[in-house]
């Protein structure tokens, strides 16, 4: 996995010469390629077995009261949503970027998830920083992408608060940094992320909630991984708070 600075030096290589980017692109493309035709080769053997297994039932319905026998229909399922959460991550390897207006996007969400807001009493709001608007305004990268981050983050923190917490996004550009970037953070006050999972919390296919198939963050680091940038995560028993930091 690149490290922060690798993804920095490949901004500020691409801002030199930016057909490198047309190349990194063609390298994720043939990745792409190799890993859907993996997914195709895993899904043809899988159809049979579930196929033969539904045979096997209508043929001889006492296998029903085997012990074993619904482990393995769970078995396969779980096999099913696996290569399905694998083909979504495969699917954001190849962004369409275009300048985008980045705070109009997240009020967009924002203003999407209010009705919800309301109805559950959490405190949602959007700070945007002053003075950024004019550069965020025409920011050059996969609007759509990012919108699903942005989204899958946001349900997230519904799911982790309750009625009388908040919710609170900040945008602005973070001039400590050399050089200086665009950040992104989203903080609640809801549910603690255990300390265990903060170092796995990125990884594909692992979750720490109850039903969670361990594909969002996966795909919201993924995303934000390919813009040449970095999301981490902090978590106390007051705040839990999400930062995307974005090449300027």
């Amino acid at each position: 996995m690149l490290s922060e600075l690798t993804y920095d030096a490949l901004a500020s290589m691409i801002k030199v010469n930016p057909e490198l980017e047309a190349i990194i692109q063609a390298i994720q493309s043939d990745n792409k390629k190799t890993t859907s035709m993996l997914v195709h080769e895993l899904r043809n053997p899988l159809s049979l077995l579930k196929g033969t297994i539904q045979y096997i039932e209508m043929k001889h319905p006492d296998v029903k009261e085997y012990k074993y026998w619904d482990q393995i229909q769970d078995l396969i399922n779980d096999m099913e949503r696996i290569m399905q959460d694998a083909s979504m991550l495969n699917n954001s390897t190849i962004l369409k970027k275009e300048d985008t207006d980045l705070i109009d996007l997240l009020r967009g969400i924002v203003n999407n998830f209010m009705p919800q807001a309301i109805t559950q009493n959490i405190d949602l709001a959007l700070e945007v920083s002053p003075g950024c608007e004019e550069l965020l305004s025409s920011y050059y990268c996969d609007g759509g992408k990012l919108k699903q981050v942005f989204t899958n983050m946001i349900k997230n923190a519904f799911e982790a608060t309750k009625p009388g917490d908040f919710i609170h996004i900040a945008i602005g550009l973070d001039q400590s940094s050399i050089p200086a970037k665009l950040y992104i953070t989203l903080s609640n006050n809801g549910q603690l992320i255990p300390e265990a999972a903060l170092e796995n919390i990125f990884k594909p296919f692992v979750s720490y909630k109850k039903g969670g198939t361990g594909v969002g963050l996966a795909l919201a680091k993924k995303v934000v991984d390919l813009h040449y940038g970095s999301i981490s995560v902090a978590s106390t028993d007051s705040l839990t708070t999400f930062t995307i930091l974005l090449p300027i």
